[in-house]
């Protein structure tokens, strides 16, 4: 699994020689997908005017634990009885496991499957919406129920699967558009395969592809 992290380009040469440093709290990445849009998701929504690149390295097992889930952008902050801002920081690892463990992983097995329930989940809402009003008039949804539709739709129907979700970018995009990885460790120079420019049509296709043949075999 490969993550593209973007960074300013004048910090291009500082992070060949040393790596990407953590220098507040953790850094932002995100898997890398063969769609182009959905690569630069976070660069284009936050819309900075500085010329950006992007550092592609391989996840590794020493990588994690890691979080992965979307607006993990998010910061603490504390205010005074003005509301004014009195302290801002970022959610450290053990703070976003308390509040928010789902979306902490520890392994890339366990990463792996989350984004291949979530893909499914997704084709199952679109199919087969399952949401229903409970008792107190709030929607739940039965996502056993939902996973199961879409898995279906893949084994009936593998082309229309691969046609209208895994190979459709804005179906893709839909799922994943404000998701990004958490890294709490730095990353050495020596891992780094290869830096893009913003503009650049760059796509990986393996994750994309594995996915494809778990379920196709099971």
């Amino acid at each position: 699994m490969k993550v593209i992290h973007w960074t300013p380009k004048e910090n291009k040469s500082q992070i060949l020689e040393n790596g990407i440093l953590i220098s507040d709290t953790w850094v932002s990445c995100s898997i890398l997908t063969p769609f182009k849009n959905l690569n630069r998701w976070w660069l284009d929504f936050l819309l900075n005017d500085k010329e950006y690149i992007g550092i592609i390295f391989e996840l590794k097992e020493s990588d994690f634990p890691l979080v992965h889930s979307h607006w993990c952008i998010d910061t603490y902050q504390k205010q005074d009885d003005e509301l004014n801002t009195i302290e801002k920081r970022r959610y450290s690892l053990s703070e976003i496991l308390r509040d928010n463990p789902h979306s902490v992983f520890n392994n890339l097995s366990g990463l792996k499957e989350d984004y291949r329930k979530t893909i499914i989940w997704r084709i199952g809402n679109t199919v087969d919406d399952s949401n229903y009003l409970d008792k107190d008039g709030i929607y739940k949804s039965d996502d056993k129920k939902i996973i199961a539709s879409g898995l279906r739709l893949i084994k009936s129907n593998p082309k229309k699967a691969e046609k209208e979700f895994f190979d459709n970018s804005d179906f893709m995009e839909f799922v994943f558009e404000d998701y990004e990885v958490l890294l709490f460790k730095n990353v050495e120079p020596n891992r780094i395969e290869k830096v893009i420019k913003t503009n650049t049509n760059y796509s990986y296709n393996e994750l994309m592809n594995e996915i494809k043949t778990h379920y196709n075999n099971v």
